[in-house]
């Protein structure tokens, strides 16, 4: 389910160049179709769905935004201008936003605590499957499709090739959902209040009182997906403008690079938070800290490689040690809050990862791009200074926020949490 939605998110920065010339936007424009189109929903439909999800019905809420968000990526097939485009985006970003809150909370009810790393590791590698799939399988059935002609659909006008890849992978949606329906247990909570036990004033007084570690995470957190988002968006369109790759040929071995690289780094990352959490407290902020901060001058020099392949090259070093943090955060989150709450503080942050962070990130590189840089072929440079500027902060504010993490997991462990 998770990978769905990373390839239904993810083609889209595939068809950059193709919806530029058919559909005749700027970089700015793509870039709203890429964040603000999906984060404002997102952030408008996440809280009231993790008090929904909270309250009893997370398995229910899983399947019913699985459905919305697959066949609102096919509707994206008819879509015949920039606000169709919009629409479709925005009905994706509402339904995804209900999903990831109820998961994790089920993930971290369904495993021992001392195994989720282990689990988020899993769970991630789904989602950053689905990203590095919606390259590969996009790219191939991009390349396939463009053997065939523009056809004409009356009463919606033209649908060019590409737009077929909609309808291809939002199809598989529809029935993963009702098989997430009829066959997935709802794992019981295994401790604290039960649904619905917390009023939203006191899930926002629980982040207060630990604002020493939530404060200086959220910040971490959205400017590590200002990042993310940013280069995500990008990245196909930087190759085939700076070495001539077209996204038939970008999108499988990109697509192959993040997997393998995805993959080796969730595993490793979750096997030191596990074994350092036998020794210390702050172990899981800790691992993130440092798989953040080690990744930056890999990701500031992919892009300043004199080919294709030293860039893919560096870049995967890169992704190996960067995602090495994310089933530590994942677990950190989980470990230091109260288990009737897990979802909406999910939601926080996940709103701040993908409503702010992904509107942000996508639209500051084109920005950049369109009126500071001034043209197509620097967007190499855009990349490159976007990390410079951010990498570092991004380590600093996760080391802020490890010794109050450390507090807030001991305190959980002794409510029996």
């Amino acid at each position: 389910m998770s990978a769905l939605g990373q390839i239904d998110a993810g083609v889209l920065s595939l068809l950059v160049q193709p919806i530029k010339r058919d559909l005749s936007l700027s970089d700015t424009q793509i870039s709203l179709l890429l964040g603000i189109a999906f984060t404002i929903p997102y952030a408008i439909a996440g809280p009231p769905m993790s008090r929904i999800a909270d309250g009893g019905w997370r398995k229910a809420v899983i399947a019913g935004s699985l459905a919305v968000w697959s066949l609102a990526t096919g509707l994206c097939t008819l879509a015949q201008s920039f606000w169709a485009f919009f629409a479709s985006r925005a009905a994706i970003g509402a339904a995804e936003s209900a999903s990831a809150p109820a998961s994790f909370s089920m993930v971290a009810d369904a495993v021992e605590p001392r195994h989720l790393p282990r689990a988020y590791a899993l769970f991630i590698a789904g989602r950053l499957g689905g990203g590095a799939l919606s390259l590969m399988l996009g790219g191939w059935l991009l390349g396939y499709l463009a053997g065939f002609d523009t056809v004409t659909i009356p009463g919606f006008g033209p649908v060019h090739s590409w737009q077929m890849l909609f309808a291809m992978v939002g199809a598989p949606g529809l029935l993963l959902a009702l098989v997430i329906a009829l066959t997935v247990p709802n794992p019981s909570r295994q401790s604290g209040p039960g649904p619905q036990k917390y009023p939203v004033r006191e899930v926002f007084g629980f982040v207060r009182t630990n604002g020493s570690m939530h404060l200086p995470l959220l910040g971490a957190v959205l400017v590590g997906s200002i990042q993310c988002y940013g280069s995500i968006a990008w990245t196909p369109a930087f190759y085939e403008r700076t070495y001539g790759w077209t996204p038939a040929t970008a999108g499988p071995l990109l697509g192959m690079v993040g997997l393998v690289s995805a993959a080796g780094g969730l595993f490793i990352g979750a096997r030191i938070a596990e074994w350092l959490a036998l020794r210390r407290d702050d172990a899981n902020l800790r691992v993130m800290c440092f798989s953040h901060l080690f990744a930056v001058p890999f990701m500031v020099l992919s892009p300043l490689m004199p080919s294709p392949w030293l860039a893919l090259g560096v870049g995967a070093v890169g992704g190996v040690i960067g995602t090495m943090g994310g089933p530590a955060y994942n677990s950190a989150l989980q470990l230091s809050t109260p288990n009737a709450m897990r979802s909406q503080v999910n939601a926080m942050y996940l709103f701040t990862m993908g409503a702010i962070g992904g509107a942000i990130g996508p639209t500051l590189i084109a920005l950049i791009t369109d009126f500071v840089a001034g043209s197509e072929a620097d967007l190499r440079y855009v990349l490159v200074g976007t990390r410079l500027a951010l990498g570092p902060l991004d380590a600093f504010l996760i080391w802020k926020a490890v010794a109050p993490y450390a507090r807030a997991y001991r305190a959980r462990r002794a409510a029996g949490e």
